[in-house]
């Protein structure tokens, strides 16, 4: 009786966890994008469009959280006052993707991918002008890496809400790039001095 038990719970267990693809537990960057890609394949639809999704929403979380963690542990108050603008923008955002991707039933990630965690963690683990300089070269990366895809999909994207939520998107993650790299060229002067 004990053995049905524990395999009838087995059971319902692992067809919960494969049937949660739009509730709030944690989702992954690669289960949200092979989702997405098999689901707009199957309608014949644009599947690289379900990847920028999920790789798009990894990057958003990624500056939130770090963004957060930005506003209250760095030292420099330009570095604070930036982090605090990226939790502030990349909210917004990634509520902007996530409604767009709601409305073609796409799934996005609720937890970031593997590269970003592993970056978090190890700028989480910084202090003082370190964490400054680390957060900063992280945000400069990031958002060249964004940028790239974003523009991208701006230019061979076939999903029309897709490229305008990319349009509308893509001059503010410029900005905050070119504020990335001011700041980043202001620390490395303080540095020097």
């Amino acid at each position: 009786m004990k053995n049905y038990l524990f395999y009838l719970l087995f059971a319902a267990g692992a067809s919960l966890a494969a049937g949660c693809g739009n509730s709030s537990d944690s989702t992954s960057v690669d289960a949200a994008g092979k989702h997405n890609e098999n689901l707009l394949e199957s309608t014949g639809k644009d599947e690289k469009a379900g990847w920028f999704v999920a790789k798009a929403a990894s990057a958003g979380l990624f500056e939130v959280e770090l963004g957060r963690l930005a506003s209250s542990k760095a030292v420099d108050p330009r570095v604070k006052k930036y982090g605090q603008m990226m939790l502030d923008h990349h909210t917004q955002t990634n509520a902007q993707l996530k409604q767009t991707a709601d409305l073609k039933n796409l799934m996005v990630p609720t937890t970031m991918g593997k590269d970003h965690q592993e970056t978090y963690n190890e700028i989480m683990s910084k202090s003082g002008a370190a964490f400054d300089k680390a957060y900063i070269e992280a945000m400069v990366k990031d958002h060249k890496d964004v940028i790239h895809e974003f523009e991208e999909m701006a230019e061979e994207g076939k999903d029309m809400e897709i490229k305008n939520f990319v349009t509308k998107t893509l001059p503010t993650l410029r900005a905050h790039l070119t504020q990335a790299e001011q700041l980043e060229e202001q620390l490395e002067e303080l540095q020097a001095n």
